[in-house]
């Protein structure tokens, strides 16, 4: 990925983010605040700096984790943000009914505790509703319930009215993001891959993987000779990986690069401690993948491991094989397929 590609890529997100903190302000903006309300631009400039943090943290990880944004999580993101509107939007409802009640035509903010003449009152007459009470103390609503619960009444309705709001927005981009580029590819969050994960063009017919030391390393290097002799192109790593390089992107690369991969196997190969080359062909080559490119040589008795498992391997070991154990291996990778030149 070139840097002006990955630069777009982040300026898409970015630019998809700020649309969506956009929509999520303007729309808790215009959105008619509770009639029982009556903050006006201070109570709907809360309602769209709220609107916009709240989609703003939602969405944060996927522009900053380009690993987050995968069908899958934005599926689950996209319940959790119905969910949380659905329950936003009830508890909205609920908070005006305990918290709002009529006179002369027009809502008003009650609140949840009385005062000790509205307990007394009410005591007196059970059989009056929130309204009917409202109505015989002239309106004055802190005449039967105290300032304090008001107070925390008129904060509840002007902090769920428009929660749903989003919530909505976060559900409808991540429902948009979950479908397949082909529906909605002008605008989807798509992420380049890892350039260690592109398709990489062959470039060997064999990548040796094996031990450093003892008997490991003169057979690898005999076998080596024995292959190029046979006209294969072969990757090893004393020869092939640049000085400068990381010893396990290099691996990586020349497992992606050769048609084959052979793991020179013995004790050695599979002691503990030693596992960076199962680590990066299991990375690399899942298992239907090991099946077809990767040969286990049996230089030495050994109980093979499970992410070797179901391969029958060449080994190296029988004194007087059916078949010659080279010839098996030139037989399984087939003829040069990598020019010794290209």
């Amino acid at each position: 990925m070139t840097a002006a590609t990955g630069w777009s890529g982040r300026q898409r997100r970015l630019g998809l983010a700020l649309a969506a903190v956009s929509v999520a302000a303007v729309l808790a903006a215009v959105v008619p605040e509770p009639v029982a309300l009556s903050d006006g631009v201070a109570g709907r400039a809360f309602a769209a700096l709220s609107s916009a943090a709240i989609v703003a943290l939602a969405i944060l990880p996927f522009v900053v984790w380009r690993g987050a944004a995968r069908p899958a999580v934005w599926i689950a993101t996209a319940v959790v943000a119905l969910a949380l509107g659905v329950a936003s939007f009830s508890i909205a409802g609920h908070v005006r009914r305990m918290c709002t009640t009529q006179y002369a035509g027009h809502p008003v903010v009650i609140g949840t505790e009385m005062t000790p003449l509205g307990v007394a009152y009410t005591a007196q007459h059970p059989e009056l509703s929130p309204d009917d009470v409202l109505v015989d103390s002239a309106g004055v609503a802190e005449r039967v319930w105290t300032a304090d619960s008001i107070g925390r009444c008129r904060g509840s309705i002007g902090a769920t009215y428009f929660l749903w709001i989003p919530c909505l927005v976060v559900c409808l981009l991540a429902t948009a993001q979950a479908l397949p580029t082909t529906v909605l590819a002008p605008v989807r969050w798509t992420t380049s891959p890892p350039l260690s994960e592109l398709p990489q063009p062959l470039r060997y017919d064999v990548f040796l993987s094996y031990r450093h030391d003892g008997h490991d390393l003169t057979f690898t290097r005999q076998l080596l000779d024995a292959l190029e002799a046979r006209g294969y192109r072969v990757a090893i790593d004393e020869r092939d990986f640049p000085a400068n390089s990381s010893f396990l992107l290099e691996m990586e690369r020349c497992v992606r690069e050769s048609r084959f991969t052979v793991a020179v196997i013995s004790p050695r190969y599979l002691a503990s401690g030693n596992c960076q080359e199962e680590a990066i062909i299991c990375k690399v080559l899942d298992m239907g993948d090991r099946k077809r490119r990767l040969i286990p040589v049996i230089i030495e008795p050994v109980a093979m491991p499970a992410w070797l498992y179901g391969l029958v391997g060449i080994d190296w070991t029988k004194a007087d094989p059916l078949v010659d154990p080279f010839d098996k291996l030139t037989s399984t990778l087939g003829a040069p397929g990598i020019g010794a030149g290209s």
